[in-house]
């Protein structure tokens, strides 16, 4: 057990290398220039994009990288916080959740170093400002009162049911009442009964999702555009047909186990020493998760699905995959691959940390190297605006340095941030960024 805690504490601390200088990777600048425009404007309710109205996402995020703001300042490490500090809560959720449904400490631990060592949470979605984890959060904690009202039926699981389901809404939008939705499916079907679908508590439930995002969504500046772009967004991978289903439905399983390597491998080498000693079985809790897991894992089998959009089922999973593991650790040699292989995944991550983001950094084409070039040309006095926002890391750096968030059109623009190669001024700099379109500082002239 000690060795575990060891493991979950050496696993967190493998995140905190040149983090807080790691420049900004795929949807961070988006979600901290979003953020860094509500707090500048105070306006809270309406997003805001190079000052215009952004309707893809709910603000709850943004708020809470607003709030971590006034401790951190503005940088990297601000947005990574909040997705470290959710990372945290749903690992003790899962230690609390697991003690519950097998009064097992040691696999108790054993379920949260799991979720936190998965491929996807350890390399990428765990520490990145982005919504997945603090949404991962929100979901799995709906999961979890659902499944406690499903063996209590207390009105307190009822209501947090609802009100965690609101909160997931205002985090990603219309795919946490999928959840909600399709977890309440599976327990219905579990239970061959659909009360906690259709009954008054259940009513009450629903009604209670809805409360907060409802207050929020009729204080924005468009609620039918807004409610629009969330059901756009929401549903155009299902009914997307650019596509092959069928290959989407065999390559999606593979890709999920390489997203939860290596405890997915860890998992099937589990169940070979089980098997092989007459071992595996499979009791009541894990078949109530395992429906849950798959109920709500077949939308995005059957639609256009990035892995990363089953990050809120990987709990679920952690919770499988330590069961059939603790007991395969009773055998001395698998104990021995186990905890190998954590160690040599955590070795890695740290000289990830330490070697490959400062790398990434230096490199000509890294984009916190081409803001402080431009930094270093321009005078930040003047007004700048950003018309390229394929290249939002470039003008958050340049916004964050000027002490505020660059937009898209100012008629009074000294210099511009473009990626077109028709410019009505004098390009300053140009920078290979080896796609289709070159980074552009770009002079208007003045009259």
């Amino acid at each position: 057990m000690r060795l575990i805690i060891f493991l979950i504490l050496g696993t967190f601390l493998s995140f905190l290398p040149n983090l807080d200088t790691y420049q900004f990777r795929n949807e961070e600048s988006l979600r901290t220039t979003i953020a860094y425009e509500m707090f500048k404007s105070s306006n809270y309710a309406q997003p805001y994009l190079l000052g215009e109205p952004y309707y893809n996402k709910p603000p709850l995020f943004n708020w809470l990288i607003v709030l971590y703001s006034q401790f951190l300042g503005w940088s990297e490490i601000t947005g990574r916080a909040v997705s470290l500090t959710f990372l945290v809560l749903c690992s003790l959720l899962l230690v609390i959740f697991t003690q519950y449904l097998f009064k097992n400490l040691k696999l108790s631990l054993l379920s949260a170093l799991v979720f936190i060592t998965f491929g996807n949470v350890l390399f990428f979605y765990g520490y990145l400002a982005e919504i997945d984890t603090t949404f991962t959060f929100f979901v799995f904690s709906l999961m979890v009162c659902a499944y406690m009202w499903s063996e209590k039926g207390s009105i307190f699981w009822v209501l947090a049911s609802g009100f965690l389901t609101g909160l997931g809404a205002l985090t990603k939008g219309l795919p946490s009442y999928a959840f909600y939705g399709f977890t309440l499916l599976a327990l219905g079907l579990y239970k061959k009964d659909f009360g906690m679908i259709f009954s008054k508590k259940a009513i009450l439930s629903h009604l209670v999702s809805l409360l907060l995002p409802t207050f929020w969504i009729l204080n924005t500046h468009d609620l039918a555009l807004y409610l629009k772009t969330l059901f756009y967004e929401s549903f155009s991978r299902v009914t997307d047909g650019n596509f092959s289903r069928w290959r989407h439905m065999i390559t999606f399983p593979l890709l999920t186990f390489k997203d939860t390597l290596p405890n997915s491998l860890l998992f099937l080498i589990a169940i070979y020493f089980l098997l092989k000693h007459n071992k595996l079985d499979f009791p009541h809790p894990l078949r109530k998760l395992f429906l849950i897991f798959f109920v709500n894992y077949l939308p995005y089998l059957i639609s256009n699905s990035a892995g990363r959009y089953i990050l809120p089922l990987y709990p679920l999973l952690a919770i499988v995959f330590s069961y059939y593991i603790s007991r395969a650790l009773e055998n001395a040699n698998y104990k021995k691959i186990f905890y190998t292989t954590i160690g040599l995944a955590l070795i890695f991550r740290v000289l990830y940390g330490f070697f490959f983001f400062p790398y990434y950094n230096e490199r000509e084409s890294s984009r916190k190297v081409i803001a402080t070039k431009i930094i270093r040309v321009i005078d930040l006095r003047k007004p700048i605006q950003c018309e390229c926002q394929h290249e939002l890391t470039v003008c958050l750096y340049i916004g964050l340095a000027k002490g505020e968030p660059l937009k898209r059109n100012i008629p009074n623009a000294v210099y511009s941030i473009t990626c077109t190669e028709e410019t009505k001024g004098e390009i300053l700099l140009r920078f290979n960024v080896n796609r289709s379109y070159y980074i552009n500082l770009v002079k208007f002239p003045s009259y």
